[in-house]
């Protein structure tokens, strides 16, 4: 869950229950609905036996303004990943462009605004890289808890409560909404009623930020078969790129 609030941070990186019952047993959990987390576990098992995968999401970050003004940005986020050591990552924003190349040696993040880019040494698997980088430099891939092979434990870690809302669509998809509570942040996951339970949609509320900010995600064209050459991750830099370093994490 750490990672996830560092999702507002990064720079690249609601439905509105209307039913009284269910503010009522939110408020009262203490501990994790066995059917919430039957289908979190699920949907991170099932995640686990991809070797590889495509997905799209569409991105909304809520941005405060010191007057207390809400702006909403949005971004159109490809991930692509080869288990055990290969990951890309494209970011198209309204504020900024950016793409990620992990090729079982290092991690490179090239901002396309500004034709910067950094690299970095990394292990030699896909979750030892992504906590590498967020350990050393603070850099925090979009979706990183859900493309970890320790997906559950991630998501579950600091979990305070957690409870089943019901069944509800997705862009046509049906899903099982699941409601969770942290210290720091109230999150929400709609994960597919199916044979293959991919995650369809992600919220999470920074609830002692002021303006309780949100990021959404909406997963969009999984693909489990995809046909993915070596090049896609191994990071060319274009003309006159300029190589720069990146900042030690912020205490």
């Amino acid at each position: 869950m750490e990672r996830m609030k560092r999702w507002f941070l990064w720079g690249l990186s609601l439905l509105v229950l209307s039913v009284p019952a269910f503010s009522g047993a939110q408020e009262q959990a203490s501990t994790i609905d066995p059917k919430a987390d039957k289908l979190l576990r699920q949907m991170s098992d099932y995640l686990n036996t991809l070797d590889q995968f495509t997905i799209s999401v569409e991105n909304s970050l809520d941005s405060v303004l010191l007057s207390g003004q809400k702006l909403q940005l949005g971004r159109a986020i490809d991930v692509i990943v080869k288990r055990p050591d290969r990951l890309r990552v494209n970011v198209d924003g309204d504020r900024t462009s950016r793409e990620l190349y992990y090729d079982g040696k290092s991690i490179t993040l090239f901002s396309k605004d500004v034709n910067y880019y950094g690299m970095l040494e990394a292990p030699s698997n896909v979750e030892a890289a992504m906590d590498h980088a967020e350990e050393s430099v603070g850099l925090v891939a979009p979706m990183a808890d859900l493309i970890s092979r320790n997906c559950y434990d991630i998501l579950a870690e600091d979990i305070l409560s957690g409870f089943y809302v019901g069944l509800s669509n997705v862009r046509g998809v049906q899903c099982h909404h699941l409601a969770f509570r942290a210290e720091e942040t109230d999150w929400q996951i709609w994960i597919e009623n199916s044979k293959t339970p991919f995650p369809r949609k992600f919220v999470i509320t920074s609830k002692w930020v002021t303006g309780a900010p949100q990021f959404t995600g909406i997963m969009d064209r999984w693909d489990v078969s995809p046909k993915l050459e070596e090049g896609l991750f191994i990071f060319v830099p274009p003309k006159e790129a300029r190589q720069i370093g990146f900042l030690a994490p912020e205490n």
